[in-house]
């Protein structure tokens, strides 16, 4: 009882930084007035006279608009359009195994499922946040990127080691991955998500002309968010606000239970 209980505190306690993370994002998209483009450019010209040089500003920001691309990616599986895309090809099996009664010694033979990753891919590349006084550009590289699942598919099938999995347009040499002596591939699952071209995009991150050129992206100061996210800024504040409140909740339910059950399990 009182390991069960250390457990549960550690889970507690898990889930109370989880909650600091939440709260100091809620707290900057909240304190984070937003701009546009012109502003930032006139901002950006303020200080660059003040200073005697350009390369001196740097601020939290925060855009919204549509996104643009000169160069955009096209996406591995769904050859969609994008500026950032992440994919992946697992390896879904049943395992055949062997497990001997800790008291009879007596051996079952028994199965499992289990999957392993084939392909995991993620690119990104700088766009444009376009909104009615002109354009901002990101550089998207580190930043918590909330994209839209475009591919969610499991195809079932075994391929043989060296031959190549294919859906659509994408195919992929197996290689090693085709197995091994007692298991039995059941398939491959696919998945992909994309920021693709044209949608609605919110943005926060650092601004800055150091680079030569003004541009948002990851700060270098710690604990400093950079979000990059196809909802709402309302809609992220809303589901940031009801996970600060859960995982208080659920932070101190389980610190509460569990010092309970090791004080109990001490006792005994």
């Amino acid at each position: 009882m009182a390991i069960v209980g250390v457990v549960l505190v550690v889970i507690g306690c898990v889930l109370l930084f989880m909650r600091r993370s939440q709260q100091a994002k809620l707290s900057e998209m909240m304190a984070t007035e937003t701009t546009t483009a012109e502003k930032l450019l006139q901002t950006v010209k303020y200080v660059t006279e003040r200073m005697g040089q350009a390369g001196s500003f740097k601020q939290v920001a925060e855009v919204k608009g549509t996104i643009q691309c000169d160069s955009p990616l096209t996406s591995e599986i769904a050859k969609e359009p994008c500026v950032y895309y992440s994919s992946s090809v697992s390896r879904e099996y049943e395992e055949t195994y062997w497990e001997t009664d800790s008291q009879t010694k007596e051996r079952e033979q028994k199965t499992r499922r289990g999957s392993d990753t084939v392909s995991n891919n993620e690119q990104r590349v700088r766009f444009w946040v376009e909104d009615s006084t002109g354009r901002t550009q990101i550089d998207p590289s580190g930043a918590d990127v909330d994209a839209v699942k475009v591919v969610d598919r499991f195809e079932q099938g075994e391929q043989q080691e060296g031959g190549q999995i294919s859906f659509g347009a994408f195919s992929f040499s197996i290689g090693a991955f085709g197995g091994n002596s007692g298991t039995r591939t059941l398939g491959y699952k696919f998945t992909e998500s994309i920021i693709p071209l044209g949608r609605p995009i919110y943005v926060l991150g650092e601004a800055s002309d150091s680079s030569g050129a003004l541009l948002i992206q990851k700060s270098a100061e710690k604990g400093a968010k950079f979000i990059i996210s196809l909802k709402t800024e309302e809609e992220l504040v809303r589901s940031a606000g009801s996970a600060v409140q859960w995982l208080l909740v659920g932070g101190i339910g389980l610190n509460a239970v569990g010092a309970v059950m090791i004080v109990m399990g001490l006792i005994r």
